[in-house]
This record gives structure tokens, sequence and C-alpha cells, in this order.
């Protein structure tokens, strides 16, 4: 997210939005284990499946600006593994794009034959994709979502498109809208199809005419909907109502509304697809169909592992239920905060309202990739495609980092960091194997790493910010096997180490807290045992010390990386009978959840208690007052990972790399007078490679 947003939310409501992410994380992985439970696999032994998703190119380029997380494929991915994680499942990301992105062919089934996938799970493709057929045809167990493949070992699974579409058209009805237009995704693809046809029912059940210079192809782009919309509502006869086949097209159809002089709702309702995060930051907030996208994933590996259990019964079709949520953009109560939920007749609950953001803000959060629509597929045969491409020659490296729901929740520094990881996998040709069930549940063994990493083909391992004391971990120091360590201090001529400068960064934030004039400065790190915390609270004692400062017991405190944990240790904090002037937290996600502790206490930050966080997640800016914070980027160690590993392969004879990469200090409102608007201080330095 490119500069400071023109609006920001208090840091309540940022809270809010990061417990509600936790909670989910939470809850997936609850209803993961208990499906576990439920299903009682016929097979103790670990499993592979194979995941190739429907991503194009724009969400993977290094080079495009664009957040790496797609907010429907990697909710779906993040079911994927959240099931996975409970039944002893690894998952092979199959990171090529498709053919009809990349005009040539991706190979899916022969990659997940190399490395011993039974099945695999494919993430809403086209229909008239090759390889699908290739798949059906072999007999290989699949299960497609939201895309209908017909065969003895081929599964579907799929939101109710059709009803969701036709529920929103007729909401918008029945609030007397009898010019209804409807931006489509690109069309063929299934939940495109599906949800015109709702559209297209409804109309026809509604009375109401149907009209092609209604119907846009949008492409699933915020760009193309807001161009769509702004030519729309130049026709002769305009619309007064547009369902949009996701949230991402509505925010873009929303902002050309505005741009155009017209009010929402009253001169022209939005409806979306999806009931993402955006519907609700949104001002006005956005009616939308809510789909369970983490349902979908977990519903697709559900049904892989009774397929593989069951082979002679027949493969499951699933279609999960949706629900419109009403809300300020389709509302008959304008200025109002309805939060109606309609997957049956339901009446109106009416809330409060709380702080949004404009479409401008969350159109420009975005960004502004438009690419062009998907190509048609390569006309190579099958024959001669074998003879050009082998599947040992493409490389896979295993991925093995902390599955516990504080390490993994959306907005989670981990979290981002995997997509940038996956970007770059893509970028150089590598496939991604996730080693599931590390530290899921408290005293439960990691995995045997290397075992698995022989088992699979892998050629590498990328090991991420876990304990050094786990024998799988303890045991890559004696192994001959490349491997590349993140925040983990292990010592082998065959592994080699990627960290953040996390020392520097702390000295610097302390010292910026005492140049300001804070003297009674608190820290709350996350676990004692990991190597960031330990830095940074190292980096912050070691600045107190040099300034005559003194760290007491009393202002030290553990919150294990979450916001919840935070709040709880600010509350503390503020308590003691001489509480901190400033308080140093070693992830932005704490420092958020300090913000809002000291909030509703009634202090003020920075007035009162000044704050700082470490990571310059997206919410730093997001939140007012803004966040000071030091930024570790994401893309320089995900590039730094992935450089370690080819370098690792491709020269095994020379010495493994040791890189530390700079992080910048950014001062923002946080730890300035309440109505500074500094700007960011950046301090930018090349990467050091030692």
């Amino acid at each position: 997210m490119p500069g400071e947003p023109s609006q920001r939310l208090p840091p309540g409501a940022v809270y809010e939005l990061l417990g509600e992410a936790n909670l989910e994380s939470d809850t997936t992985l609850a209803q993961a284990s208990a499906l576990a439970e439920e299903h009682h696999s016929h097979s103790e032994r670990r499993r592979l499946i194979g995941v190739a998703m429907y991503l194009g190119p724009w969400m993977l380029r290094l080079d495009s600006g664009q957040m790496r997380r797609h907010a429907f494929f990697d909710d779906i991915l993040f079911g994927i593994r959240a099931r996975a994680d409970a039944g002893n499942v690894d998952v092979l990301v199959l990171t090529g794009t498709t053919s009809q992105f990349s005009g040539e062919a991706s190979h899916y089934l022969d990659l997940c034959r190399q490395h011993g996938a039974e099945g695999i799970i494919l993430g809403a493709f086209h229909p008239d994709e090759p390889e699908l057929a290739e798949i059906v045809s072999s007999g290989f167990p699949a299960v497609a979502i939201d895309t209908q493949l017909f065969g003895q070992r081929t599964g579907f699974v799929s939101s109710d498109n059709v009803g969701g579409a036709a529920t929103a058209v007729r909401h918008l009805a029945e609030l007397g809208r009898k010019r209804i237009a409807y931006l489509d995704g690109w069309g063929p693809e299934l939940a495109s199809a599906d949800r015109r046809l709702g559209y297209e029912s409804a109309l026809s059940e509604c009375g109401l005419e149907l009209r092609k210079e209604y119907v846009l192809l949008g492409g699933w782009s915020h760009v193309r909907a807001y161009e769509l919309t702004q030519k729309a509502l130049k026709l002769p006869e305009p619309p007064d109502a547009f369902f949009c086949a996701s949230d991402v097209m509505a925010i873009g159809a929303v902002l050309a509304i505005q741009e155009s002089g017209l009010r929402i709702p009253e001169d022209v309702c939005v409806v979306g697809f999806d009931d993402s995060e955006q519907a609700t930051l949104m001002e006005p907030s956005l009616t939308s169909v809510r789909q369970d996208c983490i349902g979908l994933g977990t519903a697709a590996v559900e049904a892989i592992l009774r397929m593989l259990d069951e082979p002679e019964s027949p493969p499951p079709s699933i279609v999960l239920p949706v629900e419109l949520v009403v809300r300020e953009s389709s509302s008959n109560q304008p200025g109002q905060e309805p939060d109606v939920r309609t997957s049956t007749a339901v009446e109106p609950v009416i809330g409060e309202s709380s702080p949004r953001l404009s479409a401008e803000v969350l159109y420009g959060m975005l960004g502004d990739i438009n690419d062009p629509p998907p190509k048609t597929p390569g006309d190579a045969s099958p024959a001669t495609r074998q003879q050009e491409w082998r599947a040992e020659k493409r490389p896979l490296v295993a991925l093995a980092t902390g599955t516990a729901p504080g390490h993994i929740f959306r907005h989670a520094f981990f979290d981002g960091l995997f997509y940038e990881i996956r970007a770059r996998a893509y970028a150089r040709g590598i496939d991604l194997l996730i080693i599931t069930g590390v530290g899921t549940t408290p005293g439960v063994p990691f995995p045997p790493f290397l075992e698995l990493c022989e088992k699979y083909r892998a050629q590498g391992l990328v090991v991420i910010s876990l304990a050094r004391e786990e024998p799988p971990v303890a045991a890559l120091a004696s192994a001959d096997f490349p491997c590349v360590a993140l925040d983990i201090d292990l010592l082998s001529d065959r592994i080699a180490f990627v960290m953040s400068d996390n020392i520097s960064g702390a000295v610097k934030l302390t010292r910026h807290l005492i140049e300001t004039g804070r003297r009674r400065i608190a820290f709350i790190g996350g676990r004692g045992d990991e190597r960031p915390s330990v830095d940074r609270r190292f980096g912050y004692q070691s600045e107190l010390a040099h300034s005559g400062l003194t760290c007491p017991e009393e202002y030290f405190a553990l919150a294990n990386w979450l916001p919840d944990r935070a709040f709880e240790a600010t509350q503390a904090f503020l308590a003691l009978p001489e509480p901190p002037d400033a308080i140093f937290c070693a992830s932005d996600v704490m420092a958020i959840g300090a913000m809002a502790a000291i909030e509703a206490v009634g202090l003020r930050v920075p007035d009162d208690v000044a704050v700082v966080g470490f990571d310059d997640i997206d919410y730093a800016r997001l939140v007012t007052p803004s966040l000071t914070t030091v930024r570790q980027s994401q893309d320089a160690l995900a590039e730094g990972l992935i450089t370690a590993m080819l370098h690792l392969l491709e020269h095994p004879d020379e010495p493994p790399t040791v890189s530390v990469i700079p992080v910048e200090l950014l001062v923002r409102e946080s730890t300035a007078a309440a109505s500074s608007e500094r700007p960011d201080t950046q301090a930018v330095d090349p990467t050091t490679d030692i």
C-alpha cells in the first residue's frame, strides 16, 4: 500500500480487525481438526496433495506493486493448509500459471506424480484449459473448486453462485430498482457464468428487462469495473443499480458512481460478491453475497481424502450455501448501518456505524494492475510437450514455518512473507512444498523435515523462525542437505542464513524515543525463545544502557506476537504506580494492540504514551495516529531466501551465504505531537551480504 492513505482508522477499529482475523484463524483450525477427527482416515501415514490456483501473472510479478495476497484464492489456500495441518497432509504448491496465461503447458499432473502427490486440488480454472481434460482422463484423483469437471475420479466444490446472484438481484428489485447492470468476470469461468445465470433468471422472475448494454465484462478487475461503470453511467438510460461478481469490482463501480456526482444508495445501488474485508471497511459499507472461501479450501481437502480412502465411492459434489449481507450501499435507510444476512428471509438488524475508508482509498490500495484477458492455450501436443520438458528439471523447495494460529492469521508478518516467497518462486520457476503440522498443536513434535524432503524429492529446505532446540531443526546442522534458515542460528557448510538487522532496528527505535523526550520505555516482545524477539530486546536494552536509562523488569512483557496479549500487557503497564511514557512493541500487530489499550483508558497516543512497532505492515499506515515503526522488507527477505537457496543448489562447492537485510526507521504520528503531519523518515541501506 504505497504512501499514506488519506483516511485512516482509530486503533480500536484496527485492533478489532486483527482480532477478527486471529479468531478466524483459530476457528478454522478448530473446525479443520474436528473434520479430521470425524474423518478417521484409513491411513496414518503422511500424504501429499497438489494445489494449483488460477492466479494471473499480475498477482505474482515482482514489479507489479500489487498486494501478493488474493482475497479469494488465498483464503481458499488458507482453508487447504488448515485442513491439511489437521490431517497429516503436506501441500505441494504448484506455482506455474495456467496455459491460458503463459501459452505453455503447466504439467500439473506430471509434477504431482514426480513428487508423489496422491491427488490435486484445482482452483477456479477456465473450463477450456486443456490440462484439465488430461487430468480427468488419467483417473488421477482431483477436486475442482468453481470448475465443473466430470470423471470417475474427479470431485467438485463450489459456492451456490447461481442462488447468491439471484438473491442479490431480487434484493435490488425489491428496492424498486428497474435498470440493474451486471459487472461480470471474463465470462466462461464457472463462477462468472453461474452468477450471470442467477442474474438473468432473477431479472426474468422479477419481470425486468435483460439489456445487453448492462452486461459488462469487468475481468475481476477494479480498474476495468471503474472504467465500464463510467461508460454505463453515460448511457441514455443509465443503470440505477449494479450487481458485481466480486467485491473488488464493486469498489471500482462505487468510485466511478461517486465521481459522477451520484449518491449511493439514493441514486444508484451497488451489491458485490464475496463479502471480503473491504466490504465492511468501505464508506458506504458494501452489500455483498458472502461465500465461505476458507470453507471451500477445507471442503476440497476433505473431498480428496474421502476419494483416496473410499476409491469405489462416487466422487463428491459439494455446493456450499451463501448469504446476502445487506449494508449501506443498498439500504433503504441511508446513513444507517444495516446488517441483514439473507440466506432465507431475515428481519433487518440495524447496527451502529463504525469508522471506515472511502472507495478512493480502497481502490488505491488494490493497485493499478489491468492485465489483458487470458490467452488461447498453446497448441503443442502432449507428446511434443513431453519431449521438451521433464518434471525433474523443475526445482521443488520445501518450506517449514510455524503453523500456529498466531503465526498465520491474515495481516501477520509471516502470512505476508509466504506470499512474497511464492511470488519469487514463481519468478524463478520453483514449486513449493509446505510441510504442515509445524507447531500447530502445542506439545506435538515437529514432523521429520529431512525425511519428508527425501520422500517428496525436494531439492532444498527453507526453515523460518523456528526454535533451534526442536529435534528436526537441530538435525539440519549435521545433515548434508541444502537449507536456508531465517532467524535461526544453525552452523553448517550446507546451511545459508538470512535475517533482518533486528538489533540495529531496535536501537534506532529506542534512540528515537529517547530523542523525543521519553524516559520510561517499556518493551513488549513476541516469544522469548525466538531470535527476532531476543535480538529486538537486546537492541532496546543496549540503547537504554548507552543512554544511562534503566529497564526495570516490570516494563517487560511477552505477548506471543498477538494483539490481544499486547493489549493486556499494556493494561498492566498503565496500572503501574509509575507507568511508562513509551512502549516499544516487537511487532506492529502488538503495537496496534497497545495503542487500542491506551485509547481504551482515555489516554492519547503520542501525547500521553508514545508507541512504536516493528515490521511496517499495511495497518501501520492505516491506523490513526499512524505508527512509527521499523520496516523489515518482506520483498528483500523473500528474495534473500530464494537467492540463497539457488546458490546452494547451483554452486554446491561454494560456502553458503549469510545475508543481513537492512531495515528502515519510519517516523510517523505515534511518536510525534498529536497535530504533527510529519512524513515518513526513511534511511535506506543496500542489502548487506557477508
